[in-house]
């Protein structure tokens, strides 16, 4: 039988998921250049900007679907894991979004909105990501 273990915010505290965290960080790092780079060439054989983006963002949720699962959490990287990975990506855009607004809104620096909202992006996905997309499942074999 497959179960969840118990999961709180002391599993957020300890050093391993310091350590995950910086691995999020860098695998966040490469993942925009990766991205980056694929609109750029998409663009520049001649891809609209609009399709350039979508191809260029559809690799970069892959890869950083791939590399998280493997690198940064160490977790199998199944079907199902994806789809909840894929939910933690759109409740974390919401919060981004969210949180822009309302920072636009505060402060009317648009800049520093966006940066805000980033901040909440990243973080949300790493405790999305670690505590429920990647989260192991213990077996208990009777």
């Amino acid at each position: 039988m497959m179960r969840m273990p118990p999961v709180g915010f002391q599993d957020l505290a300890s050093v391993t998921t310091h350590r995950q965290l910086v691995k999020y960080l860098f695998v966040g790092g490469i993942n925009t250049v990766i991205a980056t780079s694929i609109i750029f060439a998409a663009q520049a054989l001649s891809a609209p900007p609009v399709i350039a983006n979508v191809i260029g963002y559809g690799a970069g949720i892959l890869i950083s679907f791939l590399l998280n699962s493997t690198f940064t959490f160490r977790s199998p990287a199944s079907g199902a894991a994806m789809l909840r990975f894929l939910v933690v990506a759109g409740v974390c855009w919401l919060l981004n979004l969210g949180t822009m607004l309302a920072a636009l809104q505060l402060t009317g620096h648009a800049y520093a909105a966006q940066l805000c909202g980033v901040a909440v992006y990243t973080l949300a996905g790493f405790a999305g990501n670690k505590l429920w997309a990647f989260r192991r499942v213990e077996t208990n074999e009777t």
